[in-house]
């Protein structure tokens, strides 16, 4: 809803907005790069452990981290 605010010319309405939570925006921001490149979950499985040498915790550490949802724009849960 527009907020009425008074200058010396008259009323003026201005329009507020609402600002989209900082987690959201930057998955959308992610996602939108991520549909560029196609990765699969199973790419991403094995980039992780890559990265860890192998340690399986590592991974799961890795690949639920809240740092890799927001790369991902998507969250990742892994049982087993």
């Amino acid at each position: 809803m527009a907020k009425r605010t008074t200058r010396k010319s008259g009323t003026l309405t201005r329009q507020g907005r609402r600002v989209m939570p900082a987690l959201r925006r930057t998955a959308q921001r992610a996602r939108a790069v991520a549909e560029k490149a196609h990765l699969t979950v199973g790419e991403v499985i094995a980039a992780a452990f890559d990265t860890s040498g192998g340690e399986l915790g590592e991974v799961l550490e890795l690949v639920t981290s809240p740092q890799m949802t927001r790369a991902l724009g998507r969250r990742i849960i892994l049982e087993g």
